[in-house]
């Protein structure tokens, strides 16, 4: 309950707003100021209503965000992480974690990165005066990252610090023992790259730079990031990451690699790493179409082999232990989904429909290409025929496909729900291409990208950190919402008389909340 109270300053008097309010931890009610009002006379009738006096703005500068992805690295204490592990001072382990900031928050340039780190309240956070600061410093601190010795040799320590903050991150985390691993090519722009090869992305052939990715099962925390060659096939790159999760220590995990990744070579390399796989069998090998075509619906869809899907749907998932890819012993998985096996087969015969009457001849081509082993040639006027024997043959692979593990204690629907987790590190790459902005990419060194790769490392934890600490409090709410709803709060500087005062622009009750769930809060002049 608020009130007012007269105060008196020698001969004058001032009317103030206090409110009442339970204490629960002293046990009794007690009072707080709330505002002042205005001078008064001692009866406390308000006699002029107060002008406060700003003399200019200065800068504003949308700080929400920031004050997020920050709080997430003060909780993880990456600036002492840094510093420890890339052996730098104090000053260039706070530039280090400012390109992981800026990756995450706000993604300038690097030429515009003294600039911004200028508007922005980072150097009263992180202690630094940031006045002299060029391009170079920023430069010189990626060098901190990866850098060619005077021995010619490359001295890549962002993979140790990618190392020390996957430990940090595990520490706090009961993480199921899986990861999954993909790979994404983006679109390089600029002169001679040692990784810049003609490869494939989102627009077809290009030159482009590989990045892969390793991230955790529940929480899609980043366990590793590298740069690959862009024309470097994707199962060439599982070789390298499966030697440095050994080398990190990680142990007993259960890796879900995409159909690209699964040769039979990766599939025994991971085996003998003492890690478990989960793929899809990619191809219809006469292997592959006996085992996904060996129980009719009946035998599949039943209650027991039911597993709910990510989109309210459910697919069927029955397995059995058998040869494959020439291993004498893995766990198949024959899945169904019932959905895409009515697509599939309404599709089919509505082109068979179409076969019985006259086709124009380049509408022929379209439908034989999409029938496929269905057409088979034949003696006559047509020159060719449907085979009743094809066409049973792809009823009972309607819906269907089949999923592997090395793991033989899995039953079908936990290797549904494994492999299909996948999309954690789809998740991953779509965060770090979009509000990431992974790409494009423009550094020509060697050293410069491997360093961007751990930069991008950094960038991707502090997200999925706060991601994390968003979901305790607001489990259907995703951050990149959440973030769209702080960009309106604003660091606002101006001059009061002689000196410049820095606030912060009035939270909304919703801002405010997401801020106190983020651990945010304590980084704002005013929440």
């Amino acid at each position: 309950m608020a009130y007012t109270r007269v105060k008196p300053q020698g001969d004058r008097y001032y009317l103030c707003e206090y409110e009442s309010y339970w204490d629960p931890k002293m046990g009794r009610s007690r009072q707080r100021f709330l505002r002042y009002l205005g001078p008064c006379d001692r009866k406390g009738n308000l006699l002029a209503t107060p002008q406060p006096r700003v003399g200019s703005v200065h800068s504003a500068f949308p700080v929400g965000p920031l004050a997020v992805f920050y709080a997430a690295a003060e909780q993880l204490r990456l600036r002492q992480r840094i510093q420890e592990v890339l052996r730098v001072d104090e000053r260039q382990a706070a530039l280090v974690l400012t390109l992981g900031l800026n990756q995450a928050a706000a993604r300038v340039p690097l030429l515009h990165l003294p600039d911004w780190f200028r508007a922005s309240p980072l150097p009263g956070w992180l202690s630094l005066d940031a006045e002299e600061l060029t391009p170079r410093h920023f430069e010189e601190a990626l060098s901190g990252l990866c850098h060619l010795t005077p021995a010619k040799t490359w001295e890549d320590r962002g993979l140790l610090l990618q190392q020390e903050l996957t430990r940090a991150w595990r520490g706090s985390s009961r993480e199921p023992a899986g990861a999954y691993y993909d790979i994404t090519k983006q679109a390089y722009y600029g002169s001679h790259c040692p990784y810049a090869q003609l490869g494939h992305d989102e627009r077809g052939t290009a030159v482009v730079v590989g990045f892969g990715m390793v991230v955790s099962k529940e929480h899609y925390h980043p366990i590793h990031c590298r740069t690959l060659y862009g024309g470097q096939n994707d199962f060439l790159s599982v070789a390298p990451t499966l030697e440095f999760l050994q080398g990190q220590g990680l142990r007993h995990l259960t890796l879900v690699m995409d159909k690209g990744m699964t040769s039979k070579a990766n599939v025994a390399q991971a085996v003998r790493a003492g890690y478990h796989v989960v793929g899809s069998v990619k191809g219809w090998s006469k292997e592959a179409v006996a085992y996904a075509s060996r129980w009719p619906g009946e035998k599949i869809e039943r209650s027991e082999f039911v597993v709910g899907t990510s989109h309210g749907g459910a697919v069927y998932a029955r397995a059995f232990t058998g040869p494959l890819m020439e291993f004498p012993r893995l766990r198949i998985a024959v899945v169904e989904n019932l959905s895409r096996k009515g697509e599939d087969r309404q599709a089919r015969d509505l082109l068979l429909q179409e076969l019985e009457g006259p086709v124009p001849a380049e509408r022929l081509k379209e439908i034989r290409a999409e029938l496929g082993d269905v057409i088979v040639p034949s003696v006559g006027r047509r020159g060719f025929r449907v085979d009743p024997t094809a066409v049973e043959r792809e009823r009972a692979l309607d819906g269907r496909f089949l999923l592997f593990s090395t793991d033989l204690s899995l039953d079908g629907r936990e290797m549904y729900r494994t492999y299909f987790a996948k999309d954690a590190v789809e998740k991953a790459f779509r965060t770090s291409k979009g509000e990431l902005s992974l790409g494009p990419v423009r550094y020509r060194k060697k050293d410069r990208l491997d360093a961007y790769a751990t930069v991008v490392y950094v960038a991707y934890l502090l997200w999925s950190w706060a991601e994390r600490r968003l979901q305790e409090k607001y489990p259907e709410r995703h951050l990149s919402e959440v973030l769209r709803t702080l960009e309106s709060v604003s660091w606002v500087r101006f001059g009061a008389g002689k000196s410049i005062r820095e606030w912060c622009t009035r939270l909304s009750k919703e801002q405010k909340d997401l801020l106190i769930a983020l651990g945010a809060t304590c980084c704002l002049p005013a929440a």
